[in-house]
């Protein structure tokens, strides 16, 4: 009898080695069971290398965190770093399809543009949760997400140029 084709997945993290092999519906079902360690872990690295992943439907690419900034001119003083802000989780959540994101995300996507991190990032967080209503929080203590607030604010304040 011919083997069945074997599927492997590998990943490495924080000193964490995960390794399984066997037939894919093995192999998948191993990846669900470890699926909020992964995103966890994932989220801690940023998502992606180049700012781009394959999309959930076709593989085709992303558009990079780049291409989507540059599209769509934020506030300057004032107010600027709460746009932007909004802007880079609409991305992370709407683009890479992030359910949450944490404070080293966010940062990552103000470092992928050339503005690096502020250093007022955590308390400009603190008040557009607690203050403005445009996030919420992401099922983990240190993770955000959009609240419908926040993502209508961006809908309708950050359409493509």
């Amino acid at each position: 009898m011919p083997e069945e084709p074997k599927t492997v997945f590998k990943f490495t993290a924080e000193g964490v080695d995960l390794e399984f092999a066997g037939s894919e519906e093995f192999v998948e079902k191993q990846v669900q069971r470890f699926r909020a360690f992964l995103e966890s872990a994932v989220g801690e690295a940023g998502p992606g290398v180049d700012g781009a992943t394959d999309a959930a439907e076709g593989g085709e690419v992303a558009e990079t965190l780049e291409a989507f900034y540059a599209a769509r001119p934020t506030r300057e003083g004032r107010g600027a770093i709460q746009d932007r802000i909004l802007l880079f989780i609409y991305y992370l959540q709407h683009v890479q399809g992030k359910q949450a994101v944490s404070k080293e995300d966010i940062g990552w996507c103000f470092n992928q543009v050339g503005l690096g991190t502020p250093k007022n990032l955590l308390n400009a967080l603190g008040n557009m949760k607690r203050k403005l209503g445009y996030l919420q929080g992401g099922g983990r203590r240190g993770l955000y997400r959009l609240a419908p607030r926040g993502q209508q604010y961006v809908e309708e304040r950050f359409r493509p140029v």
